[in-house]
Parts: C-alpha cells; sequence; structure tokens
C-alpha cells in the first residue's frame, strides 16, 4: 500500500471501514511496520468486564473483541498520534458483574493505573456504579455492551456508549411484534434491570392493539419455568418474548416447547448465535426471532470480514459483544489521533464526542447524549438450524446469512 493509500482511508470519509481497512486507518507508518531499531512506548486501556461468576461467558466473547482488536493493532505495527508510535495493552479488571468490584477497579484505574480511557463493561448496574466515577476522576467510560437506557440520559459527559440501549434494541422488536400483529403478548424476564427495563421499553413502544398478556420475572439460578409457562398457557398468548440469556433462555424455550405451547417466541440477541443452537436444535428454535446488533452471517462486507477474523482466532462464530467491543478500541485509537495525545483524557473525551466512526457493527457517531446509534437487525431462525435476516428491508437476506 502507498502513502497515498494510507492517506486516503485515513480521511474515512466516503468509504464503510471494515475490520481490515481499520487497520489501514490506524497503521503507525505507510508501510504498516515499525522498524526494529526504533523504540516503541505503549499505550494501555483499562477494561472492566466479568471474567468469572455466572456471567462469564457472555464477559469472554466482550474480552475477545478487546484482545483481537489489541492483536491486529499490534501486528500491524501499531498506531501513530502526533508524530509518535505506540503500541497498545490491556490493563483488565474481573468485576464478576458486581458493581461494589466495577466501582473498585474503575477507581484503581483512575488512580493507581493512571490510564486515559477505560472500556467495558458487562453489566449494566457495575456500568451504573462505575459511571460517577470515571466522571469524578476525569477519565472517559466507553461501554461496549450495557443496554440499561439511563446510563446515557444522566448527563455524564464522560460516558459514551458504543453498542445500542435497550430502547433502541426494543424499538425494531415492538415494531416488528406490531406489524405481525402477535396478541397477547406474554413476557418471562430476568428480575433486574435488564428484565424490567425490556418489558417496561416494550409496554411504551408497543400500539395499543398488542394485548399484554402474562408478564413473569425470574432469578439468576433459576432453572424451573413451569409456573410461568402455565400461566402464559391459562392466558392464550399468542407470542412469548424472553428476555434472557443464552442459558436460561435454553432452558426456557426447552421447556415452554416440552409443555406443548407453539406460541411464536421472541428473544433476546444472546438467543441468535450458532452457540445457542448447540444448546437446544433446529426443531425447538425454527421460526423463533430475535433482535440482533450483528448477524454474524450477513452478506455485508465489514461484518464478513471481521467474522472471518474472528473465527481464525477462536474457532467458533463471531459474536455481537465481541463486534462491539473490537469498535470501542478502534474508537478510543481514532479519538486519541484526532485529539493528537495518548494521555489528556479531557482532549480525548472531547474527540470521541465528535467522533465519525465506520465500524465492523455499522456508523459510530455520538449524539447528544454520548450514544451511539448504529444498526439493528431482526433475524429468525430456519428449519435447517441458520438464521435468516428479516428487518431491516433492505437489508433482508435468506436462511443461511443471518
Amino acid at each position: 500500500m502507498t502513502k497515498g493509500e494510507v492517506m486516503t482511508t485515513l480521511k474515512q470519509t466516503t468509504k464503510q471501514v471494515t475490520a481490515i481497512a481499520a487497520l489501514a486507518a490506524l497503521a503507525a507508518v505507510p508501510a504498516f511496520g515499525v522498524s526494529g531499531a526504533m523504540a516503541q512506548e505503549t499505550v494501555t486501556l483499562g477494561i472492566v468486564t466479568a471474567q468469572t461468576g455466572p456471567l462469564a461467558a457472555p464477559g469472554r466473547f466482550q474480552m475477545n473483541g478487546f484482545d483481537l482488536a489489541v492483536q491486529a493493532i499490534n501486528e500491524a505495527g501499531g498506531f501513530e498520534v502526533d508524530g509518535e508510535t505506540y503500541m497498545l495493552d490491556l490493563q483488565v479488571y474481573d468485576t464478576r458483574c458486581n458493581a461494589a468490584e466495577g466501582a473498585s477497579a474503575m477507581q484503581r484505574l483512575a488512580t493507581v493505573d493512571q490510564v486515559p480511557v477505560v472500556l467495558g463493561e458487562l453489566c449494566s448496574p457495575v456500568a451504573a456504579a462505575e459511571a460517577p466515577i470515571a466522571a469524578d476522576f476525569g477519565v472517559p467510560l466507553v461501554l461496549t455492551v450495557p443496554t440499561a437506557p439511563n446510563l446515557t440520559e444522566q448527563g455524564n459527559e464522560w460516558l459514551f456508549r458504543v453498542n445500542p440501549n435497550n430502547f433502541q434494541l426494543n424499538e425494531a422488536l415492538a415494531a416488528f411484534v406490531a406489524e405481525n400483529g402477535w396478541s397477547p403478548l406474554s413476557f418471562i424476564a430476568w428480575n433486574n434491570d435488564a428484565g424490567r427495563g425490556g418489558v417496561n421499553g416494550m409496554r411504551e413502544l408497543l400500539p395499543d392493539d398488542v394485548e399484554f398478556g402474562y408478564v413473569g420475572y425470574f432469578n439468576v439460578g433459576e432453572v424451573d419455568f413451569s409456573s410461568h409457562i402455565a400461566n402464559i398457557r391459562n392466558e392464550g398468548s399468542e407470542a412469548i418474548m424472553l428476555l434472557m440469556d443464552e442459558e436460561p433462555g435454553a432452558l426456557a424455550i426447552r421447556q415452554i416447547r416440552d409443555a406443548g405451547l407453539d406460541a411464536q417466541l421472541v428473544g433476546t440477541l444472546a438467543m441468535g448465535s450458532s452457540r445457542f443452537l448447540d444448546r437446544l436444535n433446529a426443531d425447538y428454535l425454527n421460526g423463533m426471532a430475535q433482535y440482533n446488533a450483528f448477524p454474524p452471517n450477513a452478506p455485508i462486507p465489514r461484518i464478513e470480514e471481521f467474522s472471518a477474523l474472528y473465527e481464525a482466532a477462536y474457532g467458533e462464530e463471531s459474536h455481537g459483544f465481541a463486534a462491539q467491543s473490537y469498535d470501542g478500541i478502534f474508537v478510543v485509537i481514532a479519538a486519541m489521533q484526532a485529539a493528537g495525545t495518548v494521555s489528556d483524557s479531557a482532549a480525548i473525551r472531547d474527540a470521541l464526542a465528535a467522533i465519525s466512526w465506520d465500524g465492523v457493527i455499522g456508523p459510530i457517531r455520538f449524539n447528544e447524549n454520548n450514544q451511539a446509534e448504529p444498526p439493528v437487525y431482526i433475524t429468525q431462525w430456519c428449519d435447517d438450524g441458520t438464521r435468516r435476516i428479516l428487518f431491516p428491508d433492505e437489508l433482508a437476506a435468506d436462511c443461511g446469512f443471518g
């Protein structure tokens, strides 16, 4: 690649930046390499996520995205800011989806490690505990997974979110449910901010002609959904929305179908991956629809390229949490380049607020609340165990491409 070509990619004005093009945009030097004789400094970013505990599995996908971005940047020779070349490293703290541990980790990253930016978190309540500390110490906190809408509605200028929030996800799903006339609609949801927020969000978004049926909540660790299923049967619900993660979702679906309920199933992005199919089979999932922030098999170049990178690195289908976290790293590095500094957190924050970055999940531009607005999809399981894209219409794709 010539110097002129690299400068063209750096402009990022007319071309969609895919996973591979992102490396060109952040390349340290035109040839993507740095002479072995050149001394390089290392920039360390803070990471907060769940690596152990009940939500360690989704935390792994988030961490995989961070690691893949660091590997890609460093293998390209690092990145350049204000004429200096830097390699990238991460200081990672396991918050175990615990608010107290998250707050402690955030304070340590700000005061002891003194990182310029922190990325993460997995769980919304933990992010809520970390956000005021980020503001107190003037360190940008870039969220890549938590979905509680109020996180970016508190006027915290140090908090940014790359991924869509619950309202954005539910908005697409509510339109799809209403369009299909699925009523009455019942719910089984986590008894936490994510579950209750999802139910309340759907109440606000669905039109009056969609009747609400049974609404039941369960605690993390519960495995018996029989009482919920009995209540849903009594309501005569046409559709059931499951607001939960992979493990309880698989248990709930198996019990619903084994009980003979043939209601339309509607799930979350956690239920739209090949790993979820491994927990059940195509017969259980056939016809189920779910919102999705990153359909890994979509025939879209930016998604195809990232999915190939992820599968080569981890030997499995790519995941939305990984894609969002991968983009989070690149957005932060782009902001450092725009600000001309790797250490001035305030300047980096200002650059983040103005950033325009076309990542693997789609365009990332923060609104007045520092909330990005990437595309949201509705996918559906097919009878052969593949998925298709139903929404948005312009990106609809057949079975095998969802």
